[in-house]
């Protein structure tokens, strides 16, 4: 999954220079991987981020819709999209639907510094309290229902 987001972000018509900073927890370590996310949070100083897990694939029109965010909206800090999935409820973009159990964190790209301190618990549904405390009633927070994460494409 990782190669063919690599593959869609490095097309010729991507305005967008990538930089992808991979972790991987090969010891099944630590639950839903938190702690291998927030290291590599760590490590990135600017720009924005979007954290795939090794289940999540995205979409080819994910940067070209960013884009059209933020030409319309310039001061655009996170943009959250919906995700379909198969055999269970699509996770639909909406405020109300940021928090744990309904929001995964391949939703969100996020500016780092509209992330700030925040840090991935570690647990399960960590993406979800963590874009539960990041997102709801903060400005410059954009909804697209539109599917552009997706998810379990491993299965």
């Amino acid at each position: 999954m990782i190669a063919k987001s690599i593959a869609i972000a490095t097309e010729p018509d991507c305005k967008w220079e990538v930089v992808w900073h991979l972790r991987f927890d090969l010891e099944h370590e630590y639950v839903g991987g938190q702690v291998p996310k927030n290291k590599m949070l760590d490590g990135i100083e600017d720009g924005w981020c979007w954290i795939l897990d090794d289940d999540t694939l995205m979409h080819p029109d994910l940067l070209k819709r960013l884009d059209k965010v933020l030409a319309e909206q310039p001061d655009t800090w996170a943009l959250v999209v919906s995700q379909p999935r198969e055999n269970e409820d699509d996770l639909t973009a909406a405020e109300v639907n940021a928090r744990a159990g309904y929001i995964d964190v391949g939703q969100a790209v996020l500016r780092r510094d509209f992330i700030g301190d925040h840090r991935l618990a570690d647990n399960y549904e960590g993406d979800g309290h963590w874009l539960g405390a990041l997102l709801p009633g903060r400005e410059g927070v954009v909804y697209v229902d539109e599917p552009l994460s997706l998810y379990n494409v491993l299965r």
